[in-house]
């Protein structure tokens, strides 16, 4: 279509025309129109093209209020393209809006690349009154400074008298795009509606009302990062910058997209920071259902404003499981859009949708589009605020604050919750009463609710500081105390007859007995767990898929590793078809795949762990927050699995990411994160980085030894690593400190199947022998490659790292043909599997050098002093 550059008069005559003609029958308009342009081609063509535009938008809000229903006018400046404004030529427009032209432009001098947008206000736009707001804009977006709103660069006036800004140009698509070709989740799409909130936050702070909230002002870059543009018609509260600019003016040009406009704003009343708030309900609704929340009759001036001020928005989970249409919002795209492609633009189910949405963010939705502003959230801070809750399964600002509501939102967050007592407690009541009331009928479900009370009463007794009871210690129980006495009264008569609550509580005692590193009990609640989930369901019951998958673990920690390998082999499918039909979530299935991930990595198939973690990590998005300490273990052991592989810098780079999301995310306050830095120390002291490995190591050590007990796995982790690096500094008596204890730890809590327990004998070995002992040295080093080639492959290279230590060990004793073979056989295994540039393979070819000019053989040193 030809562009149509018309003055103010003409684009006067064109509303006029298009009224009148959209209150006429569709099949008279080409006769009225024939008669109408008889005479003017193009203003017919304008007009075809409006009509066809309405004709398509249905019964969706499609085009702007009181007689502006384009969007923006049609061109009415030439087009400017390839002239230069300041340092910088202009290469194409990118982008129109109601009074300027915005261009992509680059460095004319060459001196350096950079690509900005500019925004050049039209010619025959440039009244005085148009000229103040661009003004107004360029000094609001100076006094912006926020990562998530685009950055004023620089501004002035072009040659020819025309006000221009310089900005930061955003490369990106418009957030409701991206999140629908991404297939973001609902929570993925309330994270990054939150960061957005805090743009707009920042905005309000500094006193500045943005009021055109739309997805085309909101651009998702590559990275994922939301960028808030154009401030061209806020409102601004600082007088400073708002002095040239009177409400009057406004209000005469009412400048903004009707799609996102709040009641009071198409009234032209007063606006305040909840219009944004307004706007913001708007999109979110569009961003969860895909739906925009008003439809209008007609495209008339007074029905739009009727719609916008007087219908109530259905509920978002009624929207997306009844409305069809076409494409809302100011997209160009007119696809047809259903409950099926909505959901399945969020990665679900039409049913799933519209329960996730149902409830919560129903509410919080609606409360943000009250027509009454004293009614919505006082503030984009408040708003995020609450989908914050929602997201960490608190209660909501939006929801009717009940007792029944709080309890149950408190059962949802903390029913696995494994850490503090009083969540253990309260778990207990969440996950009974989500069992038995669902379970069984009116008379069971009193007696187990008595029961329960009961039992809680006890608990509760039990753990005052002002009663004695028999068992405590009067003075301030402790955690560890109050799961003993949990675990204890479990065994006792309140629950014989409430097996499917007994289970539940048993695998709570377990997780709590994990996370305080109390390996024993543990497993011990772990089986009673097992053994209850088998004999209530049924093999093809999906609480029994979990049940087993967690018994193939308990085989992998007994090294019966064969057997466990063929229990995940069988269930690990079907629990995958399950997840896909929702029946098991994501965290269950997540901790299934992590498993079976490591008992692949320790069996020497580290591609197929590599594998079964990522899948695990593509879960992260659907599981609730609490959960997502699996993630952050699952990517530590992923950074171990790809050193494994002798991919040793992807290694440390997955590691650090791993510690600086903790940090990041404020997660530094748990086990998980221990485990992380114990990771991270142990690659940067196989990298030679021993102050960097020291300190990251001493930093997990003490948050492990504040959070579990002094017999956790991870602590012996840790202390291993730290013997390994104080080793490998040559601080011998440091190192045997350090293994000595690790080997307790191990012995204590796990027994000499552990995994990493042939290493605590590789390096005690190793330090016995730098220190004199070779004799006692060899014995336990060959215990240690005993325990690998007799639980792995022999082509491991766990099993080459034990066949390098004894081979040292021997070259110690001058025992040179003993220790060749098993050196050349360490070597050669290293570096085929892990590469010449592994750490690991490189100590392997600096042995046989100290071999052979020990053993007087010049020229078969210098061939391995070559590699």
């Amino acid at each position: 279509m030809v562009t149509v550059v018309m003055t103010p008069e003409q684009w006067k005559h064109l509303r006029e025309l298009f009224g009148m003609a959209i209150e006429r029958p569709p099949a008279e308009r080409d006769a009225y129109l024939d008669e109408t342009c008889a005479d003017d081609p193009a203003l017919r063509e304008e007009l075809d093209s409006l009509l066809a535009s309405h004709d398509d938008a249905e019964t969706f809000i499609e085009a702007p209020v009181f007689g502006n229903t384009l969007k923006d006018p049609p061109q009415v400046a030439t087009d400017i393209a390839g002239r230069r404004i300041g340092s910088y030529e202009l290469v194409r427009e990118i982008g129109r809006g109601g009074m300027g032209t915005v261009y992509l432009a680059e460095r004319a001098d060459k001196r350096y690349q950079k690509l900005v947008a500019i925004k050049v206000v039209r010619r025959g736009m440039d009244t005085e009154d148009i000229l103040r707001r661009f003004s107004n804009e360029r000094q609001i977006l100076a006094s912006l400074d926020h990562p998530n709103i685009a950055r004023l660069l620089d501004g002035g006036t072009t040659d020819d008298g025309l006000p221009y800004l310089v900005m930061e140009y955003v490369e990106g698509a418009m957030v409701t795009d991206y999140c629908d070709l991404h297939r973001l989740t609902t929570n993925s799409r309330l994270q990054i509606f939150r960061t957005i909130c805090g743009a707009v936050q920042h905005a309000h702070q500094n006193l500045v009302i943005h009021r055109d909230l739309k997805p085309s002002n909101i651009l998702i870059k590559a990275d994922g990062v939301p960028k808030l543009l154009d401030f061209g018609i806020a409102k601004v509260f600082n007088l400073d910058i708002a002095e040239p600019l009177t409400e009057r003016t406004l209000t005469e040009l009412r400048v903004f997209t009707p799609y996102y406009a709040s009641p009071e704003q198409v009234r032209g009343e007063t606006l305040t920071t909840t219009s944004d708030v307004y706007s913001l309900g708007i999109l979110l609704y569009e961003l969860l259902t895909g739906f925009h929340p008003y439809r209008a009759r007609s495209m008339s001036p007074n029905e739009l404003a009727r719609v916008i001020c007087e219908q109530e928005p259905a509920k978002p989970s009624t929207t997306v499981a009844n409305f069809e249409g076409r494409s809302h919002g100011d997209s160009k795209a007119r696809e047809a859009i259903t409950p099926e492609s909505v959901s399945n633009a969020r990665n679900t189910q039409p049913e799933k949708l519209r329960r996730s949405l149902a409830g919560d963010l129903d509410n919080i939705i609606l409360m943000a589009l009250r027509k009454e502003q004293a009614r919505r959230y006082p503030s984009v801070d408040q708003f995020s605020e609450d989908l914050r809750r929602h997201l960490d399964g608190l209660p909501v600002v939006a929801r009717k604050d009940t007792f029944k509501y709080r309890t149950t939102k408190f059962v949802r967050r903390n029913r696995l919750g494994v850490a503090a007592a009083a969540m253990i407690l309260l778990t207990l009541i969440g996950g009974i009463l989500a069992t038995t009331w669902q379970a069984r009928a009116l008379r069971q479900e009193k007696a187990n609710a008595e029961n329960v009370n009961l039992f809680l009463k006890r608990l509760l007794t039990y753990s005052n500081p002002l009663i004695k009871v028999s068992g405590s210690n009067g003075g301030g129980t402790t955690m560890k105390e109050v799961l003993d006495e949990a675990a204890r009264r479990l065994d006792g008569p309140e629950f014989s007859n409430q097996l499917e609550v007994k289970a539940e509580l048993e695998k709570i005692l377990s997780d709590s007995y994990f996370g305080q590193g109390r390996q024993d009990l543990w497993e011990q609640h772990l089986r009673k767990y097992i053994d209850i989930e088998r004999s209530l369901y049924g093999e093809n019951d999906p609480r029994t898929m979990y049940a087993t998958s967690i018994s193939a673990m308990l085989l992998f920690r007994d090294q019966n590793l064969t057997e466990s390998e063929k229990v995940y082999r069988r269930v690990l499918p079907l629990m995958r078809a399950e997840y896909r039909k929702g029946n098991i979530n994501p965290q269950d299935f997540a901790e299934a795949l992590n498993n079976f991930g490591y008992l692949r990595r320790t069996q020497g198939d580290s591609k197929e762990a590599e594998a079964l973690f990522r899948e695990t990590l593509g879960l992260s998005a659907r599981m609730p927050a609490e959960q997502h300490f699996l993630i952050g273990l699952t990517r530590c052991t992923l950074a171990s699995t790809l050193a494994d592989q002798g991919r040793f810098d992807e290694a440390l780079e997955t590691a650090r990411n791993a510690v600086a999301e903790y940090r990041q995310t404020g997660g530094t306050g748990t086990p998980d994160f221990g485990f992380a830095l114990t990771v991270l120390g142990g690659l940067l002291t196989e990298k030679g980085d021993f102050v960097e490995a020291d300190a990251r190591l001493n930093e997990g050590e003490q948050v492990l030894r504040q959070l579990q007990s002094p017999t956790s796995l991870w602590l012996g982790d840790n202390l291993r690593n730290q013997a390994i690096s104080f080793y490998r500094q040559g601080k011998y008596a440091e190192s045997q400190s350090r293994i000595t204890a690790t080997e307790k730890i191990y012995l204590e809590g796990f027994g000499p199947a552990y995994d990493q327990y042939p290493t605590v004998l590789i390096f005690k070995g190793l330090i016995l022998d730098k220190t004199g002992n070779s004799t006692e040295a060899e014995r336990i080093l060959r215990d240690a490659v005993k325990l690998r080639t007799e639980s792995l492959p022999k082509e491991h290279f766990w099993v080459a790292v034990a066949n390098g230590a004894l081979g040292e060990c021997l070259m110690t004793q001058k025992r040179f043909a003993e220790a060749e073979p098993l050196l050349v056989e360490s070597y050669v295994s290293l570096n085929s599997h892990l590469g010449n540039r592994d750490p690991r393979t490189t100590e392997a070819s600096r042995r046989l050098v100290t071999l052979y000019d020990l053993w007087g053989k010049p020229s078969q040193a210098a061939n391995y002093r070559s590699v």
